[in-house]
């Protein structure tokens, strides 16, 4: 697609939605490149800018509803994977819509396990320019809030116990913005993952895979259901994890004594901490978690709140998403 004819608007609208707040306010600055750069190659656009949470979710399903909904259109998200997270929330008609990414976040682990560049202008041209369209899984974990159905997407990954205590943490973390200013915000994850090795509980649980297999875990630290490879600033937690085979690849931690985290976690950032009694993988569609105590539960780095019955589900190639 040559930007002559996305400027005549005879090919799929284009609009961004922009979260200023990213990467500790440098979002703003991010896009204002961004937009210096369509204006150049002179595309016809509109964009969005959210203010406060919720805000990308909502303009998500205005953009993706009513009665311009048949339209094909491309939403292309500048900020951090929370923020695609947030417009997964809101999208109304997957199959009408292109989802693009332009990166500007703390961790950046969609981006990373797919080969999007850091670079504005990079992620941009390649959008610009026709860019390649793959079908994603998009997950589904579920649960009860006072007899009350509740559900959040997720793309990259839905974790519950000491991965999604640290997201919590660190989404209120001042450490993190004053360490993203430096351009070191990976080192806020390695801080508070090293804080919460002390405070997370350990709890028993049960994990039922598809409706049958049951693991029993005395002493659960944590699982992760990821269909991305990477969550947490660059953890390779599911090495094997493929966004297009309609699985959920887990990684369960279970009777791990705490001293040996420290240990662990650096070969967690090759992917190689199977090889450590303890820390299990599995493979499922639908994943039922039930754990003695209420835990966090994070999705894509975003906290629905602490919860201990969740179901955790994955709809096969239902995104389109261009890069």
């Amino acid at each position: 697609m040559n930007d002559d004819r996305m400027a005549a608007g005879g090919y799929t609208p284009l609009f961004f939605i922009v979260n200023p707040a990213s990467h500790s306010g440098k979002g703003m600055e991010l896009w204002k490149r961004t937009e210096d750069i369509l204006k150049q190659r002179q595309v016809s656009y509109e964009a969005f800018l959210s203010q406060k949470r919720g805000d990308i979710a909502e303009i998500a399903g205005r953009l993706t509803s009513g009665p311009e909904a048949g339209e094909e259109r491309t939403l292309v998200i500048l900020g951090g994977d929370g923020s695609v997270n947030e417009a997964l929330q809101g999208i109304r008609n997957f199959e009408q819509v292109r989802l693009g990414y332009i990166p500007t976040g703390s961790s950046n682990d969609l981006a990373r396990d797919i080969g999007i560049s850091r670079d504005v202008e990079q992620a941009l041209s390649a959008i610009l320019d026709g860019g390649r369209e793959q079908r994603m899984d998009v997950g589904c974990v579920s649960w009860k809030e006072r007899e009350t159905e509740k559900e959040r997407r997720f793309l990259v990954s839905c974790g519950i116990g000491y991965d999604a205590a640290v997201c919590e943490e660190a989404l209120a973390s001042k450490m993190k913005d004053a360490l993203n200013r430096i351009g070191l915000g990976k080192l806020t994850y390695l801080g508070i993952g090293l804080k919460q090795m002390i405070a997370t509980p350990y709890v028993k649980a049960s994990i039922r895979l598809d409706g049958k297999q049951i693991l029993h875990c005395n002493r659960l630290l944590f699982a992760a259901s990821m269909s991305h490879r990477f969550e947490g600033g660059g953890f390779c937690f599911c090495p094997q994890a493929d966004a297009q085979d309609g699985f959920l690849d887990l990684c369960v931690v279970d009777d791990v004594p705490k001293w040996k985290l420290p240990v662990i976690i650096p070969f967690a950032l090759l992917g190689k901490h199977y090889r450590f009694r303890g820390v299990t993988p599995y493979r499922a569609s639908v994943v039922e978690i039930r754990t003695s105590a209420p835990l966090w539960v994070q999705t894509d780095g975003e906290i629905p709140g602490k919860i201990d019955r969740i179901t955790i589900t994955n709809e096969k190639q239902k995104l389109r998403f261009v890069y």
